[in-house]
């Protein structure tokens, strides 16, 4: 009984000395910054699951430079002031190496000093303008996803060049990343000679575009753009068919080219024209690989920004394996990112502090969006 005894002690006393080992192992620790709440929170499913996805991948096989990576979520509720605050906690409190997101260009902007003035890298799927380095210089912050500038320059492009555009009419939004793409459309249209016979606003949360839709009809545009977020998108585009505008086309923004736009709308969506980052339709292998080790895991399909958090977590890991964990190191090390194969294709870090400047143009058809072409 004694030699059992001791037997069971000797057993406690290893898994005890184990766990302290384990639990004292190093890790590298990232905040996820999200909106779970609020009005960009139809996003915040997709980004966790895909950095979930790719943060599993990286442990699986031993983590980075043999540290597992541990992340804390934080819901900023598409708030630029509970951002402030939860980004404050993840740093001085919860003591991150690394901060992904938040992903609204407004809370960007709210959060992107704290970052810098910690030194600690800050990687976010957000796409207004306003934040490229060229702009801000915050040497911290990295963006993993085209910027707007370059998909409203390609909407007009398309809508000039191909759709023969000659009277465009624009409702946008009143959050940083609709007033900003806005202002780079009216740009984009004057540089082809084309004034816009319409320029409304519908505020985020507005149920009912009724009046600016009315004002809009009245200049006889031959195309509505939209640059709203996708709950103003729907209801853009429900009340638009609803007055019947047959023969004015409908291209939209990137936050209409996704599902969270297209289950809203319903069957007005259909014929929209889109400008997007990312589709599960595009049949690039390294894509489609993607879409299915989402859709076996989650038993849905991914949507843009999930692509841009998956990559972004296996392109910080590819940097820290050269140059160690040293936060200094890193900053410099995702400066020099050239040609990393990501989901988006090839990574390089430019004079932005962007990633990537890839985009599709789509047209929804059929429940589906049909590629029209992808611009590099």
């Amino acid at each position: 009984m004694l030699r059992k005894n001791m037997l069971f002690c000797v057993l406690a006393m290893a898994l005890i000395s184990s766990t302290i080992v384990s639990a004292a192992a190093p890790v590298y620790k990232i905040a996820l910054v999200a909106p779970f709440t609020g009005s960009g929170s139809i996003l915040g499913e997709y980004i966790k699951n895909s950095f979930a996805m790719a943060v599993d991948e990286v442990n699986a096989k031993g983590g980075v430079k043999g540290r597992k990576i541990e992340y804390v979520i934080y819901d900023d509720a598409a708030s630029p002031a509970t951002a402030i605050n939860v980004v404050t906690k993840a740093i001085l409190n919860d003591k991150v190496d690394a901060v992904f997101g938040p992903n609204m260009s407004s809370c960007v902007l709210a959060v992107n000093q704290i970052a810098k003035d910690n030194k600690i890298p800050m990687m976010v799927g957000a796409t207004s303008p306003s934040f490229g380095y060229d702009k801000i210089g915050n040497e911290w912050l990295f963006r993993l996803r085209a910027d707007d500038e370059v998909k409203v320059v390609n909407l007009v492009k398309y809508a000039v060049e191909n759709m023969k555009v000659k009277k465009p009419a624009i409702i946008h939004g009143s959050t940083d990343y609709c007033v900003v793409a806005k202002n780079v459309a009216i740009r984009e249209f004057e540089k082809y000679g084309i004034k816009t016979v319409a320029i409304e606003q519908i505020k985020e949360g507005e149920k009912d575009a009724t009046g600016q839709l009315l004002k809009v009809k009245r200049g006889n545009p031959d195309v509505l753009v939209g640059l709203t977020h996708e709950p103003e998108a729907a209801v853009v585009v429900r009340q638009f068919r609803q007055l019947g505008m047959k023969d004015c086309d409908v291209i939209g923004f990137s936050a209409w080219g996704v599902p969270a736009f297209t289950d809203l709308a319903g069957t007005a969506a259909e014929g929209v024209v889109a400008v997007q980052g990312f589709t599960p339709e595009y049949k690039d292998a390294k894509v489609q690989e993607f879409v299915a080790k989402y859709q076996a895991r989650y038993n849905s399909l991914p949507s843009d920004p999930a692509q841009a958090y998956y990559d972004g977590l296996h392109l910080l890991k590819s940097v820290i394996e050269k140059v160690g964990f040293e936060r200094v190191d890193i900053q410099k090390g995702l400066t020099e990112v050239r040609g990393f194969q990501g989901v988006q294709g090839p990574l390089t870090c430019d004079a932005k502090h962007n990633f990537t400047n890839f985009s599709l143009i789509s047209q929804f058809k059929g429940g589906r969006w049909d590629i029209i072409t992808a611009i590099h």
